[in-house]
């Protein structure tokens, strides 16, 4: 009676504990630990427990979390191109998902146990003795795009899991579910405005920095590239293809952004603006952009090799001190940087072409750059100034 009366007591603070990690917005990973240690703690069977969660992202469908009994976790993450795998499609999660069994369990010790999915036969032959599964749905499920979490319970003990174990595994669901949804939430909030906004202009709006015209002032390198012959491209391809050809585009010229440092603020049709800040430390700043620039002109002739019709792009750095904030009006906001030094930027990229110059960068950019890296291209007339600016090709 004692154990029974502790093993409840330890259920109820875990269950408070849930809620807890409800109103922190904790995320899967946390919550999942404390899970799998009070369960082993009062003798559950428990050996693995497997967390899954749709997500809202354009490249990720879902998470994952797994937790062992040796202590050890593992996120990972599926991505909408695995949606279309033959192991996924023949699995017991993806049957669940599309039937609503809410509930699926296997004794797999049991040599009558059936053997409806071919995960059952491996996961019995790695020494597993019992499965279970819950899907839970959230929010309202007539929606088109289901949401919910699927939690799997492995057991390896010899007896798999007691009917008490079942019965309590059957209890915590729901409260496990709710206390992962707001922190899940908060995650696809983050992510979405990350993908969308920018990692940087994403947080800021996440932590409240939403109010209008709320700038502040900002050093950065700014880097505009743009597509060469895109407009006469969209005229003559088909709409499905076009978007395709931009994305394949992309593809090589996103990446070293990131992988710099940088941050996207806007995609503009065909190309976007960048911005490296430059804080403390401008030469780096200026270093980070122009290696940004070498790959993604490195990129866009490798795409070239598989790719003839491939566009060529032209790019321009600039440095100085923009207003990074919130602009817009009517509802409708941005988190954009703004100002002469973005405005220049531009400029000096539509000089790319006439003066047959893939990579131009500004004297405040050249300055910060090893001498042997820029090639001086002397002054040039730019729309809008009163006197010719120096521009500089990069090597």
């Amino acid at each position: 009676m004692a154990d029974m009366e502790g093993r409840e007591a330890t259920l109820r603070t875990l269950e408070d504990r849930l809620v807890q990690f409800a109103l922190a917005r904790a995320d899967v990973e946390r919550i999942t630990v404390a899970l799998g240690e009070t369960l082993n703690s009062i003798g559950v069977a428990v050996d693995e427990i497997r967390v899954g969660a749709r997500t809202l992202h354009p490249e990720i469908d879902a998470i994952g979390v797994t937790w062992t009994a040796d202590q050890a976790l593992d996120s990972g993450v599926w991505r909408h191109s695995d949606d279309n795998r033959e192991i996924w499609l023949n699995s017991p999660l993806y049957h669940m998902l599309t039937t609503g069994e809410l509930r699926m369990h296997r004794p797999l010790r049991d040599p009558a146990c059936p053997m409806d999915f071919a995960v059952f036969r491996e996961l019995r032959g790695e020494g597993y003795t019992d499965y279970l599964a819950h899907l839970v749905p959230v929010g309202d499920r007539r929606q088109e795009r289901s949401e919910g979490f699927i939690i799997r319970w492995l057991s390896r003990r010899p007896e798999g899991f007691a009917s008490e174990d079942l019965a309590i595994l059957d209890r915590i669901v729901p409260r496990v579910v709710a206390a992962c949804e707001p922190g899940r939430e908060r995650a696809i909030a983050r992510d979405l405005l990350g993908a969308y906004l920018g990692p940087r202009s994403g947080a800021a709006v996440l932590t409240g920095s939403v109010q209008p015209g709320h700038t502040e002032s900002l050093e950065a390198v700014i880097l505009v590239a743009d597509l060469t012959g895109f407009t006469a491209a969209s005229d003559t391809m088909p709409g499905a293809r076009l978007v395709e050809f931009l994305d394949r585009h992309l593809d090589a010229m996103v990446p070293p952004i990131q992988a710099e440092g940088g941050e996207i603020l806007a995609f503009l049709g065909d190309g976007f603006l960048a911005a490296f800040d430059a804080a403390g430390d401008p030469p780096g700043a200026c270093a980070r952009g122009a290696a940004a620039a070498r790959a993604i002109q490195a990129g866009i002739d490798a795409f070239r090799q598989v790719e003839p019709a491939a566009l060529p792009v032209d790019i321009a750095l600039h440095m100085g001190t923009v207003r990074y904030g919130n602009v817009g009006a009517g509802g409708r906001q941005a988190f954009t940087v703004i100002g002469p030094a973005v405005n220049l930027a531009s400029r000096i990229e539509a000089l790319c072409r006439p003066l047959k110059c893939p990579i131009l960068v500004s004297a405040e950019v050249a300055a910060c750059l090893p001498a042997e890296a820029v090639q001086d291209m002397g002054r040039h007339p730019v729309r809008g100034m009163t006197i010719e600016v120096p521009l500089f090709s990069l090597k």
